[in-house]
């Protein structure tokens, strides 16, 4: 069964790993660790030897870390080896937070010496104001078949709720074993439609998110720009539709597991399959299409125009701060994805509801 957590670990390990290490070539190319800058000086043999070095010292560590981690799997039982799962994922979040902070505050010390574009170093504001009557997003009416599926499910197990055990398995170690369990009860067995729930409404914000978010358009070449952004929130829309029907489908399946038991095997594979999809499915979305779109339709020469500096907006260049913006969201400096204006208070009241809702389930869950 050692096996099988090293396998766990190697899937949720790689996808994750390659994210961070490649993070600075999936970025905008008019961002370059968290500062703005030109699409020329982007490609330029300085900061194009900056992305490698980020990329190779990321590999390295995180390799090691892999490496070591499976040794003690391998080696340990079955407390340890959640536990190193855990410790794992902990240690790579705070190497990433190291590695971003070194070669922003590293290209925050170089911006000066670059050499000013063709404006003489002011900056161009592009504004399409006919920007939202583009369809941006796949419609939200598709998540009523989402919906329809959990109502399903829900009737489903009302009519099939005698055939239940009377103790139903709520969770599974990495080798299969039952670690919880609790009585049958109308609330147990319905917990998967709640959760169905839960994040069909995140799905929807996400959705909306995207939608909403605030246009960033490049001045060198406005029209492309506008189209690359278009293609990018449409292909991350769909992605979010997938992912809330792939979450639903879990849900879906370890309720129909209450009625009919499977194989822990099958059980496994499945809640493997389904995170392992998404996240397959968000590294070839973020290697294909770039933050807002930036590795869609991109030139072969990049443009001199010098981009919006609002590099004093953006705290160690991944938290927005911006009083003056009315915007809620906006596009991610580092990686790919949307963030919020931490200067709005409504940012504030969408914040403190996820964690409310992440602290419920978790509680819930117990």
């Amino acid at each position: 069964m050692q096996l099988l957590s090293a396998f766990i670990l190697i899937m949720l390990f790689l996808p994750i790993a390659a994210v961070l290490a490649f993070t600075p070539y999936f970025t905008r190319e008019t961002i370059s660790f968290g500062v703005s800058v030109s699409e020329e000086h982007y490609r330029s043999d300085l900061l194009r030897k900056m992305r490698k070095k980020f990329a190779s010292i990321s590999v390295v560590i995180y390799s090691i870390l892999l490496l070591a981690s499976l040794i003690v799997l391998v080696q340990t039982g079955e407390l340890a080896q959640s536990i190193t799962v855990g410790v794992c994922v902990i240690v790579m979040i705070i190497v990433s937070v190291v590695l971003n902070l070194t070669f922003y505050f590293k290209m925050k010390q170089l911006k000066p010496s670059l050499p000013p574009g063709p404006t003489g170093g002011k900056t161009i504001l592009a504004i399409d104001t006919s920007f939202r009557q583009h369809k941006l997003i796949l419609s939200n009416k598709w998540f009523l078949v989402h919906f329809a599926i959990t109502v399903i499910c829900t009737i489903f197990v009302f009519a099939n709720y005698n055939r239940i055990p009377e103790t139903i398995a709520m969770k599974f170690d990495f080798q299969g074993n039952v670690i919880s369990s609790a009585a049958k009860s109308y609330w147990s067995v319905l917990f998967p439609n709640i959760m169905q729930v839960i994040m069909l409404l995140v799905f929807l914000m996400v959705n909306h998110s995207i939608s909403s978010s605030k246009q960033q358009i490049h001045a060198g070449d406005p029209e492309r720009s506008i189209r690359r952004n278009i293609v990018f929130r449409r292909k991350w829309s769909l992605f979010t539709l997938l992912s809330a029907f792939a979450i639903t489908f879990l849900f879906a399946f370890i309720q129909l597991n209450m009625i009919y038991p499977m194989k822990v095997e099958i059980l496994a594979f499945v809640s493997i399959l389904v995170p392992v999809f998404i996240v397959l499915f968000a590294i070839i979305l973020a290697f294909t299409t770039g933050q807002g779109g930036s590795r869609i339709e991109r030139s072969e020469v990049g443009s001199p125009i010098q981009p919006v500096n609002d590099d004093a907006y953006w705290k160690l260049g991944v938290i927005y701060f911006n009083p003056k913006d009315p915007a809620i969201w906006v596009e991610k400096r580092s990686g790919i994805g949307w963030t919020i204006n931490t200067a709005n208070p409504m940012s504030w009241i969408i914040f403190i509801g996820l964690i409310g809702i992440i602290t419920l389930v978790t509680e819930f869950a117990k």
